[in-house]
């Protein structure tokens, strides 16, 4: 097509499709896909064989993020569940773990664990098989000592490791 046949090119559009038009399509298709994405929200019940295993992470993933912050999530919201921090434990007794050790009735093992951890974990690492998540102890003899949680690199099996970790170059730094 050269010549008169294409006499609309220049001009910026045809005789049955003039420019400005075009350009009102394209500005609003790129309007509508670049709008706000609506928020993540929450399914407010779970499936049953899901709720069945404690210890799995029953949080949404964001996609976003790294393993690590998955991991601190997960590991936050479970140790928030069981009662290690200042807040109450949940009501809900399907997410309750006991430690290697423990036992007895829960109100007596929730005394003993409130408080003992920090609200926000201390740091995470994450290999091909485990995620690592540290917790520092609240007690101010221990300032330097944490608590490790451990899961799956799919974020199941958490677990509190029994014992505890002491870092010995702690009291150098904060001197």
């Amino acid at each position: 097509m050269t010549g008169a046949s294409c006499w609309w090119a220049p001009a910026g559009g045809s005789p049955k499709f003039p420019a400005g038009l075009g350009t009102v399509w394209l500005v609003l298709a790129v309007l509508a896909c670049a709008g706000p994405t609506p928020p993540l929200v929450a399914p407010v019940e779970r499936a049953p064989w899901l709720r069945e295993d404690p210890q799995r992470c029953l949080l949404l993933r964001d996609l976003t993020e790294d393993m690590e912050t998955m991991a601190q999530r997960c590991a936050e919201e479970f140790v928030r569940e069981n009662g290690y921090t200042v807040s109450p434990a949940t009501d809900d007794s399907t997410r309750w773990v006991l430690e290697i050790g423990e036992g007895g009735a829960w109100p007596r093992v929730f005394a003993t664990r409130e408080g003992t951890l920090e609200d926000e974990a201390s740091s995470s690492q994450c290999s091909m098989r485990q995620c690592l998540v540290l917790f520092r102890l609240r007690r101010q003899t221990l300032a330097c000592a944490y608590r490790a949680v451990t899961m799956s690199q799919v974020f199941t099996r958490l677990k509190l490791e029994p014992g505890g970790i002491r870092d010995v170059r702690c009291g150098d730094r904060r001197a």
